[in-house]
């Protein structure tokens, strides 16, 4: 009698009923729905894999199926063709800077650009990594570049100080989500990051002014939070 009411799977992937997913788990495919996803084509050894109903684009990230958003497949292909490894000029730079890893273990830091054609940003990350550049953490920024499309590489007055970085990585969770580390500046206006961040441009206030306030932060006191969206935000992708 019970059989008679057990309701049906439906097909397809989770896309097709919900279209802000951005990733699932490889076994929600074997016990939550009729699965319509194919391997469709392979770019630089990572496998491309289509949902035949909604036709979205997917890719395998550890047990997890990931999105593929627009103009991505473009970058990968990009991606898997060109040397992404950075010359001993933008290394040394680099290494000036400090890297810190990311919550993917890629190694990353925040810095001034200048391309190739002479254009310059400001807020930038320099990300290396030998995995694809794919995925909803790169639908963030509004700039995506190659290092070797990079002329030059140098110290933002808005980037977070090596010292600064390391400390974050060992923040404890204070509330859910949130790993506060306290700054100050030379005047002594204290602000509160949320883990590790790599820039910061608040209330006329810059990152590189930034030192360790070496103290916890307490819920009574009034901090200083970046609360500006950095909309012009850009990423440098080299491998490892």
């Amino acid at each position: 009698m019970f059989n008679l009411f057990k309701r049906k799977k439906k097909s397809g992937c989770p896309n097709c009923y919900e279209q802000n997913t951005i990733s699932f788990g490889t076994d929600y495919l074997e016990n939550k729905i009729i699965s319509l996803i194919q391997l469709t084509d392979e770019i630089g050894g990572i496998k491309i894999y289509k949902c035949q109903k909604c036709k979205t684009q997917f890719y395998i990230n550890g047990n997890m199926y990931e999105k593929i958003f627009d103009g991505q497949i473009e970058l990968l292909k990009k991606w898997s063709e060109i040397n992404l490894v950075c010359s001993e000029s933008l290394k040394k730079e680099i290494e000036k800077i400090g890297l810190t890893n990311d919550c993917n273990l890629s190694r990353i830091a925040p810095c001034k650009i200048e391309l190739n054609n002479g254009e310059k940003f400001e807020f930038t990350t320099i990300k290396l990594s030998n995995k694809p550049p794919l995925g909803h953490h790169y639908t963030t920024f509004k700039n995506i570049f190659f290092i070797d499309e990079v002329n030059n590489i140098s110290e933002s007055d808005f980037g977070i100080s090596l010292e600064i970085r390391n400390k974050a990585e060992k923040a404890e969770e204070k509330r859910m989500g949130f790993y506060p580390i306290i700054l100050k500046n030379k005047e002594g206006k204290k602000i509160a990051l949320n883990g590790i961040s790599l820039f910061f441009n608040s209330e006329e206030i810059k990152g590189s002014e930034l030192k360790l306030a070496n103290e916890e932060w307490n819920h009574k006191e009034k901090y200083i939070y970046d609360t500006k969206d950095k909309a012009e935000k850009t990423i440098v992708i080299a491998k490892k």
